[in-house]
């Protein structure tokens, strides 16, 4: 059973990791833990969600964001996940009393935010020749 809880909106851009330890603070369950109890299935679910949902993320990278964190999932598991949530929301009011805390500002995807990082790391060192380029010159 979820506890009771009181918390202000997290209007911020939290990365995955950051969500489920909110969550699971929440919630106070493991959500990584590998067992198909109810509570636990439900609550992953709703990491599922926020993450497709709200983060956009693929199916095969919530797979294996899960996966790295030591549960097994496979994306049609997570597809299976998302699809059973607004169900455990109607069983579960705590669910989607948990949804409505996180609310996202940035448009981004997690996918568009990795392209944003990867294109300031290759910016960084194009200048970096760049200018190396141009000390070589002055010599």
């Amino acid at each position: 059973m979820l506890q009771p809880f009181k918390i202000k909106n997290m209007s911020e851009n939290l990365k995955p990791i950051q969500i489920v330890n909110k969550i699971s603070k929440l919630s106070n369950l493991d959500i990584f833990e590998n067992t198909r109890r109810k509570n636990h299935v439900e609550v992953r679910s709703l990491v599922c969600y926020i993450l497709r949902e709200k983060l956009n993320m693929r199916w095969t990278n919530i797979s294996k964001f899960f996966n790295d964190n030591s549960k097994t999932m496979t994306h049609a598991s997570c597809i299976h996940s998302f699809n059973n949530y607004k169900m455990y929301c109607k069983s579960n009011k705590k669910l989607k009393e948990i949804e409505k805390l996180f609310t996202f500002k940035s448009k981004l995807t997690i996918d568009e935010i990795d392209r944003v990082h990867y294109l300031e790391n290759k910016c960084k060192l194009l200048e970096s020749k760049l200018t190396e380029c141009l000390t070589i010159e002055k010599n």
